[in-house]
């Protein structure tokens, strides 16, 4: 009992701060001294000539109500070239209708 309760308090605390984080970061952004150094980022040769980037994703819906962690994990690596079965990607990362 002593230990849901210590669980609990921490798990509270982790979001409390987490939540804050969220909030506060955005906002000493927008504050922050802008920079006078130049951006060292390229332009990608595969961006639209609007600055959007387009990716490969072959989507695949899950097959089931508890396969939507392996379905996602599955469309995400469709973009790096992998093809993957979804229901190999669930036995890998251990699904079942309880979810992964």
């Amino acid at each position: 009992m002593r230990t849901d309760l210590i669980r609990k308090s921490a798990l509270t605390a982790a979001g409390i701060a987490f939540t804050g984080g969220a909030i506060v970061g955005p906002v000493t952004a927008a504050f922050a001294a802008p920079s006078t150094a130049k951006p060292t980022t390229q332009t990608q040769t595969d961006r639209k000539p609007s600055g959007e980037r387009e990716l490969g994703v072959r989507y695949e819906a899950q097959p089931n109500f508890y396969y939507c962690g392996p379905a996602a994990t599955r469309n995400a690596l469709s973009v790096q070239g992998k093809n993957i079965n979804v229901d190999d990607m669930a036995k890998e990362m251990g699904t079942t209708e309880a979810g992964t």
